[in-house]
């Protein structure tokens, strides 16, 4: 099913879906009638963001899995026209991104340097494994009296980027990318032939924009989303707080259809004592990204500002910024998995980035992994910007956070053993493949069902092959093989059998 058909879904199914994650917890529904609505997977690959797929089931849980995190620099400023001659402060800025193309690594980078960032501009650096990025002195803007460097957006003061490819575009515009520029504070936007050229393309008109503002085409509506900052209550600057908003387009330019995708609601209201009317917890801005991956699949990777202690001269504290995870199968109703708990958490004290961090949009595949670069500081988000006291120096730079392909989130099954029930399908392809983790001394059994539950004579749970292994590409086989195409385009249901394992995507697949 393309994302198109994910908007004739039942009202019923994206219920289900939302309800199940948001309980974060064990899954025990009970095993009776079900959905009839049939989904089509075809043999894209299928991930467990959420509940979707999981029509009944017992004794299982949704778990929010945590990128590892080595706390290395993996770029910071450290080139002539980066450093400030008067010794004032240099950094990496937070609106930071990067693409995989061709094999290659290609990131655009938020620079700035002097006294209250009297300088911002976008430089470029690439690598070939993600790992060791080069500064290739690429002669397009002059700093400093030199051309000599890799300045790409030279500003003067242009507050980073957010690059994307545009499918529906020339050649000459296919890169694109947009930000607020000062001193206008507007939002600009630049296209490109090939994201070192740049020149002006348009200036959109959709108000207030103090975020990373992501964009991207969206094929199963037919238009342009963004997703940007929504300021609530933005008259009262002490009881105002942020949201994240999503918009439409045709054109790039003129943008409707606004609606809040992602605000404070009670629980980060209460989660601390209140010293202000404002929330414990709020948006500075989010990461949207379409996994690329998988079918139906978005994910939302939040910057979540966390301010409710009380400062007398210099704000609410602690005034750091981590990222919590938000799930979507449409990319437009959004649910926080993990039970909120951060998806990427500070530092430990004294780290480059123990104050905040700043996933950077589009997680990039690298093998069996998903790669997430983020910017991190050891400076607070205080309007004094403390240093760590811990630190031995102020630090800032792009860091990776590595992930299992899929691995956002897994139905996962006990000791004890738990089932789910998809509802009914339809596949195209000869095998079945699971990205699965049962190597810990469990097992996960694949059984096919009739859309009435009755079991499929040969695919039953008796005739399964246990599978006790962790891949992300593990073929699933019964007593007469792994040969299912003699039910392909049939209506049918799996029952997935999970003890002591965790499972995250499942995909059929053709022989060819």
């Amino acid at each position: 099913m393309d994302r198109a058909k994910l908007r004739n879904l039942t009202p019923y199914r994206l219920s289900l879906a939302l309800c199940v994650v948001a309980l974060a917890g064990v899954v025990s529904t009970a095993t009776g009638e079900g959905t009839n609505d049939v989904i089509d997977v075809g043999s894209k690959k299928q991930i467990f963001l959420d509940g979707f797929f999981l029509d009944t089931a017992e004794g299982v849980e949704l778990t929010m899995h945590k990128p590892y995190r080595d706390g290395k620099i993996l770029l910071q400023p450290d080139q002539p026209w980066e450093l400030d001659p008067a010794g004032n402060e240099q950094r990496i800025g937070i609106y930071s991104c990067v693409l995989k193309e061709d094999g290659k690594v290609r990131l655009w980078y938020d620079q700035r340097r002097g006294k209250d960032d009297a300088e911002i501009r976008v430089c470029y650096a690439e690598s070939e494994d993600g790992i060791r990025f080069t500064k290739p002195n690429l002669g397009l803007h002059e700093v400093d009296g030199s051309t000599a460097n890799n300045v790409v957006l030279p500003g003067p003061r242009i507050a980073g980027a957010a690059v994307w490819k545009d499918p529906n575009a020339p050649a000459a515009h296919r890169y694109k990318t947009q930000t607020k520029v000062y001193p206008s504070e507007q939002l600009e936007m630049h296209s490109s032939p090939d994201g070192l050229h740049w020149e002006l393309f348009g200036i959109p008109k959709v108000g207030h924009i103090d975020t990373q503002n992501i964009i991207f085409w969206e094929p199963g509506i037919k238009r342009y989303l963004f997703f940007t900052r929504l300021w609530a209550l933005n008259l009262d600057t002490i009881k105002r707080y942020r949201t994240v908003r999503r918009l439409e387009s045709d054109d790039l330019l003129t943008w409707d259809n606004e609606q809040i995708v992602l605000t404070p609601d009670e629980a980060d209201w209460d989660i601390h004592p209140r010293v202000q009317e404002r929330p414990a917890v709020d948006f500075y801005g989010a990461a949207v990204s379409p996994y690329d991956e998988a079918d139906r699949a978005y994910v939302m990777l939040a910057q979540s500002t966390r301010a409710w202690m009380g400062w007398e001269e210099d704000g609410l504290g602690p005034a750091t910024i981590d990222v919590q995870l938000a799930v979507s199968r449409d990319a437009e109703h959004f649910t926080r998995v993990g039970g909120r708990r951060p998806f990427m958490s500070l530092g430990p004290e004294g780290r480059f980035d123990s104050r905040f961090l700043w996933a950077l949009p589009n997680p990039i595949p690298m093998g069996d992994e998903l790669w997430i670069y983020y910017v991190g500081s050891n400076r607070d988000h205080a309007p004094s910007n403390k240093l760590d006291p811990a630190a031995t120096e102020d630090l800032s730079g792009i860091g990776r956070a590595v992930l299992r392909l899929d691995g956002f989130v897994s139905v996962d099954g006990g000791y004890e053993g738990g089932q789910f029930t998809t509802p009914p399908i339809q596949f195209e392809g000869e095998t079945l493949e699971l990205n699965v983790d049962s190597a810990g001394g469990g097992a996960v059994y694949v059984e096919f069902l009739n859309q009435d539950f009755s079991p499929i004579e040969g695919f039953t749970k008796e005739d399964a092959i246990p599978i006790a292994r962790n891949s992300v590409h593990m073929p699933v086989t019964w007593k007469n093989g792994g040969d299912v195409s003699a039910l392909a385009g049939k209506t049918l249901r799996i029952r997935f059998h999970i003890t002591n394992a965790s499972l995250y995507a499942f995909q059929f697949k053709s022989n060819d």
